[in-house]
């Protein structure tokens, strides 16, 4: 019973971890602290049949954006799921500067991916003889099983409207979500962390 209750908390412990991380990041010379009161646009590139995952990325991150005293705004609630369908980049400039929209967030989901792992039914150390004995015969009689672990590969870049310059781009991996729903607010945990250590959002 004791087994099953530390069991159990270690469980309750390793589901609560997020399991979005950041990968690599970059920003550059130009990119500064970023004024509050400037408004972003989280724009997801996800397939249409996608559109349930895009809604949640964005707007998790707009919440995320927010809690930190910044006015952002999702794409999808603005200006529906084909805003910017057969139109030129001027175009498309000049409807985000009618919208007062300042910089725009792009979350790129650039590949998802299975990974199928053996995972031994007992494990023990390549010691001399006996324990290599010990180990392949622990093997023989206490079969494995195959573990498949779901991967999201994501990359975000972070623009301003005005110069049209690229101010910041990171990479993150998302493992195993439960749900679109957590992978977005754990994804927007990640992102906005990483952002804040790199200086472009201010410290509260």
């Amino acid at each position: 019973m004791k087994m099953l209750a530390v069991a159990s908390v270690l469980l309750l412990f390793l589901g609560s971890c997020s399991n979005s991380k950041v990968t690599s990041s970059w920003k550059g010379s130009n990119a500064a602290n970023l004024a509050p009161g400037n408004k972003i646009l989280v724009l997801g590139i996800i397939r249409e049949k996608d559109i349930r995952l895009r809604m949640q990325m964005e707007g998790y991150l707009v919440d995320a954006l927010k809690a930190k005293g910044y006015n952002a705004v999702s794409a999808y609630t603005l200006y529906g799921p084909k805003m910017f369908s057969n139109k030129e980049e001027e175009a498309v400039l000049g409807q985000l500067r009618n919208s007062g929209i300042d910089e725009v967030f792009t979350i790129t989901l650039l590949d998802k991916a299975r990974e199928r792992n053996f995972q031994p039914g007992a494990m023990y150390p390549y010691s001399p003889f006996w324990g290599y004995y010990t180990y392949n015969y622990g093997r023989i009689y206490n079969p494995g099983y195959i573990s498949v672990d779901t991967h999201y590969f994501w990359e975000s870049n972070l623009y301003d409207v005005n110069s049209k310059k690229l101010l910041y781009s990171v990479q993150s991996q998302s493992t195993n979500p439960s749900s679109a729903g957590s992978m977005g607010k754990d994804y927007s945990a990640a992102i906005v962390k990483n952002m804040t250590k790199e200086g472009l959002l201010a410290k509260k």
